[in-house]
């Protein structure tokens, strides 16, 4: 970005800015280098200035959540990466669509654990999968993110989406979600952002709904490598077959490039060591495709972003 385009940048957003800022600390990998610009926005219509901004100038734009499902390079990013402010981050329950029913709007910068936990207390069952996925709401429609057999697509009843123009409500039927992934072509085609979601959720006792939260982020822990820096399942499962199985039956446990290590605990997660760079993951990556590849004749396809310099 030159000068005068930071100039305009600056004018036209409410929120903070920061220049030439590092990406590393806005991923859970931990890794990636600078952004042009990153930009906090404070609500929908600093979003639209600055969707609008990027458009005029041609501008790339990238949307960053919590960072979990993405590897950013360690060129960093060229152009500008946006984070929803505390506008984004509000929760509300109302009547469903009948007495067998109950919404809940949230956010898109919600976190998925926080909002779990807020369900929990209001007597909203059925989200209790979400508990320890680490990402937003609206991160989590984008991919489609599940666990334990459910996923978002079986809860969303609404999504608002916010271009440089307008805000629109789309409902779920609208939406084509398949296995991580929602095929809407403006999300698709970075011309819309998710603000919004409202889930449909069932009336529940709090304390049933907690326990149950609680014993699914239980298993999790002891089935994945947490407290490390990754960003969860780096390969989709293939129809019939789980990816984690795969690669520890090619005897990749452990397999380590720099500071990139395939986890001893759960084979589909690459974690973070201290100091791998995006260059160790992606060469981790291609080993451990070449090697499942080798022993089962399957290709493994990435589930995570790979956000390039340009």
């Amino acid at each position: 970005m030159n000068s005068s385009q930071k100039a305009v940048l600056t004018r036209v957003v409410k929120g903070k800015i920061r220049w030439d800022a590092s990406l590393s600390a806005q991923t859970t990998y931990r890794i990636g280098g600078p952004a042009d610009a990153l930009v906090t926005l404070l609500d929908g219509r600093d979003l639209q200035q600055v969707i609008g901004f990027c458009r005029e100038q041609g501008i790339a734009w990238k949307l960053l959540g919590r960072g979990s499902n993405v590897l950013v390079s360690d060129d960093g990013y060229r152009g500008v990466v946006m984070v929803l402010g505390d506008g984004f981050k509000t929760i509300e329950r109302k009547a469903g669509r009948d007495s067998e029913t109950v919404t809940v709007t949230a956010g898109a910068a919600v976190g998925l654990t926080k909002l779990a936990s807020w369900c929990a207390g209001e007597g909203c069952a059925g989200f209790e999968f979400a508990a320890g996925i680490p990402g937003t709401v609206g991160g989590a429609v984008v991919v489609n993110a599940g666990a334990w057999g459910r996923a978002m697509a079986d809860v969303v009843d609404s999504i608002r989406v916010v271009d440089h123009e307008k805000s629109e409500i789309v409902r779920a039927k609208n939406l084509a979600f398949r296995y991580r992934r929602c095929e809407y072509p403006k999300i698709e085609k970075r011309r819309s952002v998710i603000t919004e979601v409202v889930l449909n959720l069932i009336p529940g006792e709090p304390d049933a709904i907690l326990t149950e939260m609680q014993k699914l982020q239980v298993r999790r822990k002891e089935r994945q490598p947490h407290g490390t820096a990754n960003a969860g399942s780096v390969f989709k499962n293939p129809e019939g077959a789980g990816a984690g199985k795969l690669i520890e039956d090619a005897g990749l446990k452990g397999l380590r490039i720099g500071d990139a290590e395939v986890s001893r605990k759960h084979a589909n997660f690459i974690i973070n060591r201290g100091n791998a760079t995006a260059r160790d993951v992606r060469r981790l990556i291609a080993e451990v495709q070449e090697r499942v590849r080798q022993q089962s004749g399957i290709e493994l396809e990435p589930e995570i972003e790979i956000l390039e310099a340009s």
